[in-house]
């Protein structure tokens, strides 16, 4: 089966190592491999953008099935080959619930961790401040702060969803195995650096050990070690729901994710309660005890905690997998386009919110007309992808089926349109977008403050 298996990645680089530890966990060793060179801009080749024309890597490809999402080829990877290798998604629901949460919060560790080391990569000098290194800086280090928390809970010895390895440390040790290369102290944080230690020894991990990290191990750390200098059996829905709460906010994306799939799901009856980001209310101790980062939604079912909106739905999903709609399709092709949407749709999100909230994340000190410019133009190469996605495709993202690709995707499109998208401009995306606006769960959970006003045109001339 590996035979069958083509993997284009990058050395160092986390989202590609996650990967690799995924095919040696699942016992798939003998896939195509070819490594390709970031300096010498191997990534922008021909032969990656004719598989992620986005120029990124990793690059994996299954028969026909092309995932370039490095969270999407993990969960497809371990969607079709359940039986073999290691299981990777804990039967405790205790488990798999804290599994979807850590893996996707994951991300966010991720993304301030590049905010950070490659500020000056990312940013012209022309816009470069000192104002926003320190604000990243301070951003990390209370994300790592976080981080030691959970593992100081779990225990000694545990990973990062209890007792056994998961897709959690799959998908997220990399990133921590990258801070540490880059100089994290162990002595501020040392569970970081326990778990760190534990899991560099497991087979799938040195097997697959970025090769330029053996031949100079720690060579980054001595030029952004001043950066970590900081301390450091089914159950009728109705009685299912009520053990339910959503706390969340109107117009919100990931929020909407989640009441979308509760509908999806049959879980109506849930416990909820709507924040306003205008009073600052996502910031009350409401939230902030079951999300100390003060970000809405806040799911919770029992005692399992979801705050990251696509690990609600995936774990919604894995519980609930015959009761109401079924939102992962059986078609090994569609479940990888599935995969890969859902996992994308970050990507969009990310650079919506970078055109329509950029006056009101950048201080005004910090504030370039060509990082304008910059952003609305990256918006406007990513819409076009996604109106060439949708080609023939009818009414969903990943086949003739709604699955959850769509569930994570539509409150973004919708999102777009509500700030002045042009129909005219993107017929494919008006298309999907008109096609479920009527469908009885985004209908029912379309947001309110969208009905009683005007939406804005800020994207009107994209």
């Amino acid at each position: 089966m590996a035979k069958d298996m083509t993997l284009l990645w990058g050395a160092g680089s986390p989202p590609c190592w996650r990967v690799q530890i995924a095919l040696e966990e699942k016992n798939l060793q003998g896939c195509n491999q070819k490594l390709l060179s970031f300096e010498k801009m191997e990534h922008k080749s021909k032969e990656v953008m004719d598989l992620n024309p986005r120029g990124q890597l990793p690059v994996f490809k299954h028969g026909d099935n092309v995932l370039n999402e490095s969270y999407a080829a993990c969960f497809y990877l371990e969607n079709q080959f359940k039986s073999q290798g290691n299981k990777l998604i804990p039967d405790c629901p205790k488990e798999q619930a804290l599994m979807y949460q850590r893996m996707f919060e994951g991300l966010t560790l991720f993304d301030k961790f590049k905010s950070l080391m490659f500020y000056d990569r990312f940013v012209p000098e022309n816009e470069r401040h000192d104002s926003a290194r320190k604000r990243n800086k301070e951003a990390l280090t209370a994300e790592l702060q976080l981080w030691e928390g959970y593992l100081k809970e779990l225990g000694s010895g545990s990973y990062l969803a209890g007792s056994s390895f998961t897709l959690a440390d799959v998908l997220v040790f990399p990133t921590v195995a990258i801070l540490v290369r880059f100089g994290m102290s162990s002595k501020r944080y040392p569970k970081l650096a326990e778990y760190h230690d534990m899991l560099k020894e497991r087979p799938s991990v040195k097997a697959s050990w970025p090769p330029h990290w053996l031949e100079n191990p720690g060579q980054e750390a001595l030029v952004f070690k001043h950066f970590f200098s900081l301390s450091a059996a089914s159950v009728p829905s109705e009685t299912m729901a009520k053990d339910m709460t959503l706390l969340w906010g109107a117009g919100s994306p990931p929020c909407w994710r989640v009441q979308i799939a509760l509908e999806e799901k049959n879980l109506q009856g849930y416990n909820q309660k709507q924040f306003f980001f205008e009073k600052m209310e996502h910031k009350s101790k409401e939230v902030l005890e079951m999300n100390p980062r003060g970000q809405l939604p806040a799911f919770k079912h029992g005692n399992n905690i979801l705050n990251e909106s696509c690990a609600a739905l995936l774990y919604l999903e894995n519980q609930f997998p015959s009761q109401g709609t079924k939102l992962t399709p059986d078609s090994p092709a569609e479940l990888a386009v599935m995969y890969q949407r859902m996992f994308e749709s970050f990507t969009l999100g990310i650079k919506m919110a970078d055109v329509i909230y950029y006056t009101w994340k950048v201080p005004e000190g910090e504030r370039h007309d060509s990082a304008v410019k910059r952003n609305r133009e990256t918006l406007k190469e990513e819409l076009k992808m996604w109106e060439k996605y949708l080609q023939g495709s009818g009414c969903f993202m990943a086949g003739k089926t709604f699955s959850l690709a769509d569930v994570a995707i539509y409150p973004v499109i919708a999102y777009l349109f509500r700030f002045g998208l042009s129909e005219e401009h993107y017929p494919k995306l008006a298309a999907y977008y008109n096609c479920l606006k009527d469908r009885p769960s985004i209908k029912t959970t379309w947001p309110q403050v969208w009905k009683e006003t005007p939406g804005q045109e800020v994207l009107k001339d994209l």
